[in-house]
């Protein structure tokens, strides 16, 4: 439960009708055993309707120490004092050894020894990248990177050690091992994985429906 504080963001995804689903990000205001408060946004107040008590929903918070992902129910609606939403005990925390890798094409710039490479990753995962490149780098290599993160218009930098290399036609394709990176960045990144984890499921619950 320390993991969770007051001032970190929870996202609530929940359906609207048979066929529509919408979710909204929400700030956490007090934190009990068994239940959140939270501060309903303003932009969203057009789904206020929709979150009665009883609403059954799923909750993402990412924190410093890894992503609680936990289904609730609504215990207070937003028209009331407070917006309050069941934390359960058996809420799920995936640690940071379960680093969710994702299909994304980010700018990246790498550095070794006076040679700069410029290119853009094919996946990412909050431990390490994989990206395309002309030739091959030497495993066990150091190189500084820098990603491209276009949410937050800023470069996740670090330094990571090369894995191995694949050769795919006439380009190779290289992995890096982040061995040192701010988890300010990590968590961005691994923000942004879950959420391109998530868009997927549900395009593909929506197709299926």
């Amino acid at each position: 439960m320390k993991a969770l504080e007051i001032g970190h963001k929870a996202r609530l995804m929940f359906k609207i009708s048979p066929i529509r689903s919408a979710d909204i990000t929400c700030c956490i205001k007090w934190i009990e055993k068994d239940r959140i408060g939270l501060i309903f946004p303003d932009d969203a107040q057009e789904f206020a309707q929709y979150l009665y008590e009883g609403k059954e929903l799923n909750v993402i918070a990412h924190t410093n120490f890894g992503i609680y992902n936990f289904d609730s129910v609504v215990i207070d609606s937003p028209f009331n004092h407070d917006f309050v939403i069941e934390f359960p005990e058996e809420n799920t925390k995936i640690q940071r050894r379960g680093y969710v890798r994702m299909s994304l094409k980010l700018e990246l710039m790498l550095e070794h020894s006076g040679t700069k490479i410029k290119t853009e990753t094919i996946n990412v995962s909050g431990g390490g990248i994989r990206f395309k490149i002309d030739k091959e780098l030497f495993p066990t290599e150091i190189w500084r990177f820098n990603i491209y993160l276009p949410k937050w218009k800023e470069y996740a930098q670090g330094l990571g050690e090369v894995l191995y290399n694949i050769k795919q036609n006439k380009k190779v394709i290289s992995v890096i091992k982040f061995t040192d990176i701010h988890e300010t960045y990590r968590n961005k990144l691994i923000k942004m994985c879950f959420e391109e984890e998530l868009n997927k499921l549900q395009l593909k619950n929506t197709v299926n429906e």
